[in-house]
């Protein structure tokens, strides 16, 4: 869903002519911000890639602290990867979503029955696209979105 969220916001921040400001903004170590995410994608030692992942991530994002929409970003970081640490650095997502959706569930998914406080910031927030794409999110992805749109479409005055 993220792939969306960023294409949306992209495409606006074109037409609205805002992505010069995106280009011109300074940012500090940004080449590195795809480590994390390849990081995450290593099946292999889960338990310490995982955690390092998500640290190498929030050191980037509080880098770039003065940049629109990273602090939302940085929050919805940091309660992803919370819940995911009390889960055994797997995000837990509402079984009953996955049945009724028919969602695939990866390695990074822990399917639970039952919704608690291990849940309250996990998957559970079911998203219906106009083109029949079915997806369940969490508190901290609502969070990472809304700075995603927030990155490409604030005018920032002081670069």
């Amino acid at each position: 869903m993220i792939v969306y969220i960023f294409l949306i916001a992209f495409l606006i921040s074109i037409f609205t002519k805002r992505i010069k400001h995106v280009i011109e903004r300074n940012y500090r170590y940004f080449y590195l911000f795809p480590i994390p995410f390849i990081l995450q994608m290593i099946p292999s030692y889960r338990e310490i890639l995982m955690p390092l992942s998500f640290a190498f991530l929030l050191v980037l994002l509080i880098l770039n602290k003065h940049i629109p929409g990273f602090s939302l970003i940085s929050i919805g970081t940091i309660l992803n990867s919370f819940v995911m640490m009390i889960n055994n650095w797997r995000m837990p997502v509402l079984s009953y979503w996955v049945e009724k959706f028919d969602l695939p569930v990866g390695m990074r998914h822990l399917v639970v029955d039952n919704f608690s406080w291990k849940l309250f910031l996990g998957d559970w927030i079911p998203v219906i696209l106009p083109w029949r794409e079915y997806y369940v999110i969490s508190i901290g992805d609502i969070f990472v979105y809304v700075g995603v749109f927030y990155f490409l479409l604030k005018i920032n005055s002081n670069k």
